[in-house]
């Protein structure tokens, strides 16, 4: 209640801040949102009335970041209507300043960055070439900048060939060498990586980003002593350096005895990460005194489905009293984890059979394969465009003699015209309140087909046939050069062949459903 009380009073002070706004009382109304945000931190609205109110007052890039900050949190096409429409207005000073003056290599630069934010990668890459021209003394720069919008580009050779060339210049630079490593790792050179990371550290020791992403690798090559032991870096990287669960409670690792304590369990990163580990709570809840896991909302239910004593809480209630507490993705640390002992009891999740047998009912008798369908990922700022692909690949796919079932609760912005024009899927995920109401849809499927997203996880958690179509880069969990996956045995992984080559493997999945299920 106290919560809800808080945020009712933030909803109070944002809509006196919108009619301050409105009477261009800028200055006033940013006020009225500084108190609400020391009433109730974090609270998403804030973010979006404060972004508009300091583009409106002629502070746009303070919006943009405001607009970043919530997107980072939360997908929201219209958010991300507001922030592109900040960064056009940047790009349109900078164009104009470039009109006064072609030589303005600042403004080059920065139009190239603001073009990168929007995604218009080719354009910045001609302007990143152009700024190479004109200052020799910051190629180093310059060159890493461009390097980066070919990895945007998905051309990692490319890109390693500009990280090198930046680095014969500036041989020393830190994050030019962690730069580089990561696109070896993504190119699959896992040693090399590891080298450059080590290489990295050695010029700056308190760089976790190079020990998180060393830890990756090496869990991508089967060290996972090593490997979730250095993961546990994670917790000083920008990304999450913020992320908590609010409690003051140690963090526990495997060293102390639970029996007759409790422990918060906690959700930290994204729904599929949640989905994966979740196949550790039953574990710890066999040998604590008390287990509480706690997760986003819409993953509550699903969650019910864990066959164990453990009580489940969201994100948004209080903290119980607890001795200790352990995010999920530490529990393969603390409980020892090897790769020839990864708890793969499948399913370990399941769908309430009241649900499951609406769906059924829903599709009436089966005359051919039912088969799930999820081509991108949450809609979340960073988006990860490498690894989703467009519908409009998959229609090779849906010329199969099958049914079609998207499991998108989430449809792209960019697909929405095609997927209104295709009948023969069926859409009913984009209605879903939660992950219990998709985990009964898929048990009334065949087989699901899915980028590496939550889709993909909730189908091997509940056991069924899942082929996962994996961008050439892959993902540490996923191993390399493998075509099964130890967490989750009904899976099957289909890579890239040469990176963005979405075609190629939609053809392989496509031959492969003709030989062994069409």
């Amino acid at each position: 209640m106290q919560k809800n009380s808080r945020a009712q009073q933030a909803l109070d002070l944002i809509a006196e801040s919108t009619s301050l706004r409105r009477e261009k009382h800028y200055e006033e109304a940013l006020g009225k949102l500084g108190e609400a945000s020391a009433l109730y931190p974090g609270f998403l609205p804030l973010l979006v009335e404060k972004g508009i109110v300091l583009f409106e007052s002629g502070r746009p890039e303070e919006a943009v970041d405001c607009f970043d900050q919530f997107l980072k949190t939360e997908g929201n096409a219209k958010v991300g209507e507001l922030r592109d429409t900040c960064l056009q207005y940047l790009l349109a000073n900078c164009d104009r300043g470039l009109v006064e003056n072609r030589e303005n290599v600042e403004a080059l630069l920065k139009r190239a960055e603001i073009l990168q934010r929007l995604r218009r990668h080719e354009d910045a890459i001609r302007d990143y070439n152009a700024a190479l021209g004109m200052r020799m003394n910051e190629m180093a720069t310059i060159l890493n900048r461009r390097a980066n919008a070919l990895l945007d580009l998905d051309r990692p050779e490319e890109a390693l060939d500009g990280y090198n060339r930046a680095l014969e210049l500036a041989p020393a630079n830190a994050a030019l060498l962690f730069n580089r490593a990561n696109v070896l790792q993504k190119l699959g050179l896992m040693d090399e990586a590891i080298a450059g990371y080590d290489r990295a550290l050695e010029l700056r020791p308190d760089l976790a980003e190079a020990k998180m992403e060393r830890s990756h690798c090496r869990l991508s090559m089967g060290d996972f002593q090593r490997g979730f032991r250095e993961y546990e870096s994670r917790w000083q990287t920008a990304q999450l350096r913020q992320v908590n669960c609010g409690s003051s409670q140690p963090r526990w690792l495997g060293k102390e005895d639970l029996r007759r304590k409790t422990i918060l369990l906690w959700a930290e990163q994204g729904y599929g990460d949640t989905i994966q580990f979740l196949r550790y709570v039953p574990l710890v809840a066999q040998f604590a005194g008390t287990t509480v896991l706690r997760v986003p909302a819409v993953l509550q239910r699903l969650a019910k489905s864990l066959e164990c004593r453990v009580s489940i809480i969201t994100n948004a209630e209080p903290l119980p009293p607890h001795d200790f507490h352990c995010p999920l993705m530490s529990l393969p640390l603390a409980l020892d984890t090897t790769p020839g002992c990864i708890p793969a009891a499948i399913p370990y999740l399941g769908a309430q059979s009241l649900e499951v047998q609406n769906f059924h009912g829903g599709f009436g008798s089966r005359a051919r394969p039912r088969i799930g369908l999820a081509w991108a990922g949450r809609r979340k700022e960073p988006l990860n465009h490498t690894r989703d692909m467009r519908l409009e690949m998959l229609r090779p796919l849906l010329d199969l003699d099958a049914d079609f079932i998207s499991l998108q609760k989430e449809v792209p912005a960019q697909d929405r015209p095609l997927i209104e024009s295709m009948g023969q899927i069926s859409r009913p995920a984009e209605e879903f309140r939660d992950f219990a109401e998709t985990a009964a849809l898929m048990e009334n499927l065949d087989m699901v087909i899915s980028v590496d997203s939550a889709v993909a996880h909730l189908a091997g958690a509940l056991g069924k046939p899942v082929w996962i179509m994996l961008r050439y880069s892959g993902e540490w969990r996923w191993r390399l050069s493998r075509n099964d996956c130890p967490w989750y045995p009904t899976a099957r992984i289909f890579r890239q062949k040469v990176p963005g080559d979405w075609a190629g493997l939609v053809s392989d999945i496509v031959q492969e459903l003709m030989t062994k299920w069409i």
